[in-house]
């Protein structure tokens, strides 16, 4: 925490850094939208302006390509590549880093310059795990149903027209399915300057070389390549980098004879919304051309077909479930999802556990049959083995089980599939899409699941430990983020979202909204539970420690002491004892405070270095301080009163500022260290074991959450959002609860 000087003096810089390059900026509006209230299904649209700095700003085009299997997709790119070009061109003048990413046609690039420079870039220092892959959906998405079915493909062409078409490719040497093979020459590449990548892991390192912290992707298809691939939408969000989609430059692949049965136009525009709602926000080209957005020449022009049977598409279920399928006796039921497995895992047996006692169950991955491998006495678990050679590694897998409806078993699976592996098992209870069809062609998709799948369908392993992942958005709160601590349901509580002086309650799939706005005049700080019903709240301005009450939100004065300089962080023993930091930033100095479970406040430390992060032991026994500009970890033993003694030196750095600490259930302290951009984990001798980075160089407070207590959220000052990552231990204040 940085005193109120501090943050007006850093506002005041900035404020002085873009007048002198106001001319140069990028003005940039981006349009979002947040729900209305935090369960509630109604959204609203935000507009919020940025200026960017050009020179940390990418364009990413994504497979514009020369030719495509789609007629009509073919068409609409013609449409808008060449005023994509002319954004191209702008930006480029204006100094904006320009990657194009043609995906499957490096080959015919092997000398151009744009791709030697981008084979060059040297290896970033961090590489997110899994950046070369797909990503189908990230936890934000979770909550959201689809807005459409893309597993056909989205092809809407009208099929005389798409025979000719095909028939063109063949004579031009293409391959009618993949005819793709350069970049459209609608877009120009410049030879001195712009990139040529379609790898995750390349493009990622180019950002990182030019200190690139603002993603612009155009190009196609938006609900397909744009969102999904390893450079794309969902791998930049969740990466960390502040990524939009510039939504009149792009393109869906959706055929309106599918569900939602809306034209192709609406259906893009549903993508989109699903974007701005789940993913990031987006802009328009006229931001960087001036004049207006583009539209397709055929926007209102309704393409909706008649359909005679519009309960014929997937729906969603929930499995396990005792809902009715709606069948009647034998007829087909299929379900469908995608599961999602990582490169580094070792699957080298997979096997599918499907409890049903109906005889004709069936399953498929990826459209290959799984032979049956056993049975079980009871005859109710049927377990199917995969077929090596249908497994996609690194990548989605599409898992099919059909059974063929019996009086006795209409209300589906009492208990969900569970994927066996050597290495660790999959359950997939959740949701799953269902359709009644006496159609074999279910057992599969037209193309492979990481481009037909939707999010509500998509199963994957847990992430891997110590990997960080932005939860919410870029400037959701005020440089004044900090806390954080977590309830019994796993939400996450932090000082200052939206505006100073409120409190943030932000659900484990980032959606938030503000819990509670403090008295007037007061501004939060460190947060901790006392209980499941209540926290308390280090009010730095009011030289107070306020109490909030969960379930009535009202917020009290649970202690005050106006000899405090600025309380900033808590921590809380086992007893209910209270102990706050309370740095003097200007002078250098901080006290420590001890607050008893009636709120008599005492002074038990002074004349120490600017103190502020603050945690107990998991005995209850030890007190550990740090101090920001001094850079030492202190521990203090805890007597029977709560009195401190025995102060002794766990741990001095060199370099880079402390803000925030926490212990995990084996005393590791994880102290932020602000500046630097990571959290150090401390064994309680004041080891090094492991330094994790935060996507941000401000790291200001972490507390321990999540269903097991081994996710740990941070609070980021410089993009002002939270991080999350995975631990190997829970938290200490989890364990508490």
């Amino acid at each position: 925490m940085k005193s109120n000087l501090l943050m007006i003096s850093m506002v005041l810089a900035n404020f002085s850094v873009n007048s002198i390059f106001a001319e140069e900026t990028l003005q940039m509006n981006l349009q979002s939208q947040v729900q209305a209230k935090l369960n509630d299904d109604e959204f609203i649209k935000l507009t919020r302006n940025e200026e960017w700095n050009p020179a940390e700003t990418a364009i990413i085009v994504c497979d514009v390509w020369d030719y495509h299997h789609c007629l009509n997709a073919v068409k609409r790119l013609d449409e808008f590549a060449p005023r994509l070009n002319q954004v191209l061109a702008a930006a480029r003048e204006q100094g904006v880093t320009i990657i194009h990413s043609p995906s499957d046609c490096m080959p015919a690039y092997q000398k151009h310059p744009a791709r030697l420079r981008a084979i060059k870039a040297p290896q970033a220092d961090y590489q997110p795990s899994e950046i070369k892959a797909w990503c189908s959906v990230i936890p934000s998405e979770e909550r959201a149903v689809y807005p459409i079915d893309q597993s056909d493909g989205g092809e809407d062409d009208d099929p005389k027209e798409h025979a000719r078409w095909a028939e063109h490719l063949k004579r031009l040497g293409r391959n009618p399915g993949m005819p793709w093979q350069r970049q459209s020459d609608h877009i120009e590449i410049d030879d001195a300057k712009d990139f040529l990548s379609d790898r995750g892991d390349e493009v990622w390192n180019i950002l990182e070389e030019r200190g690139i912290k603002n993603v612009i992707l155009t190009g196609v298809h938006v609900n397909m390549c744009v969102i999904g691939r390893p450079f794309g939408l969902r791998q930049m969000a969740r990466n960390g980098k502040n990524v939009v989609l510039m939504r009149d430059m792009t393109d869906a692949m959706y055929n309106p004879k599918r569900w939602p049965y809306v034209s192709h136009h609406e259906g893009t525009q549903r993508i989109i919304s699903h974007i701005e709602k789940y993913v990031c926000p987006t802009v328009t080209s006229d931001q960087i051309l001036g004049g207006e957005a583009f539209q397709f020449a055929d926007l209102n022009t309704n393409n909706t077909p008649a359909t005679e049977n519009k309960n014929d598409y997937w729906k969603l279920i929930q499995i396990p479930n005792q809902q009715d399928y709606g069948a009647q006796d034998n007829e087909d039921v299929w379900l469908r999802c995608v599961v999602r497995i990582p490169l580094k895992l070792e699957y080298h047996t997979l096997e599918l556990d499907v409890n049903s006692a109906n005889d004709t169950v069936r399953a498929w991955m990826n459209g290959q049959e799984m032979p049956l491998a056993s049975r079980s006495k009871d005859g109710h678990t049927i377990r199917f083995r995969l077929p090596a050679a249908a497994l996609n590694d690194g990548e989605e897998n599409l898992i099919v089980i059909n059974q063929r409806v019996k009086q006795a078993d209409r209300q589906g699976f009492r208990t969900a599939p569970v994927l066996l592996s050597n290495s660790r098992n999959l359950n997939l209870a959740g949701r799953w899409q269902m359709q009644i069809s006496d159609d074999q062609s279910l057992a599969n998709m037209p193309l492979p699941a990481k481009f037909g799948t939707s999010t509500d369908i998509v199963y994957a392993p847990p992430e891997e430990l110590w990997t960080p992942r932005a939860l919410t958005r870029i400037n959701e709160f005020t440089p004044g983020i900090e806390g954080p601590a977590c309830d019994g349901d796993g939400n996450i509580y932090a000082v200052n979202y939206q505006e100073q002086g409120t409190i943030g309650r932000i659900r484990p799939d980032g959606a938030g909204e503000v819990f509670v706005k403090l008295p007037e005049g007061s501004i939060g700080n460190g947060i901790r539970f006392g209980s499941q019903h209540q926290f308390f709240v280090a009010d730095y301005t009011g030289h107070n420690i306020l109490s909030v009450d969960l379930k009535s939100k009202k917020t009290t004065v649970f202690a005050h002491e106006a000899k405090m300089n600025q309380p900033n962080d808590l921590a809380i023993a086992p007893d209910g004892t209270l102990y706050a930091s309370d740095p003097n930033w200007s002078e250098g100095t901080g006290q420590l405070w001890k607050i008893t479970p009636s709120g008599k406040v005492t002074l038990l430390a002074k004349e120490m270095g600017t103190t502020n992060g603050i945690e107990v032991s998991p005995n209850g026994k030890i007190l550990y301080v740090n101090e920001s500009k001094q850079l030492n970890v202190w521990a203090f033993d805890i007597a029977a009163d709560g009195s401190i003694s025995n102060k002794r030196l766990l741990r001095k750095f060199e370099d880079h500022g402390f803000d925030g600490m926490r212990c995990d259930v084996d005393g590791n302290l994880y102290v932020t260290r602000y500046g630097k951009g990571t959290v150090v984990k401390l064994s309680p001798q004041g080891e090094v074991l492991r330094e994790i980075p935060v996507l941000g160089a401000k790291p200001s407070n972490i507390c321990f959450g999540g269903p097991d207590g081994c996710t740990a959220y941070v609070t980021e000052v410089e993009f002002q959002r939270l991080v999350e990552f995975r631990v190997d231990l829970p938290g200490r204040s989890w364990q508490r609860k």
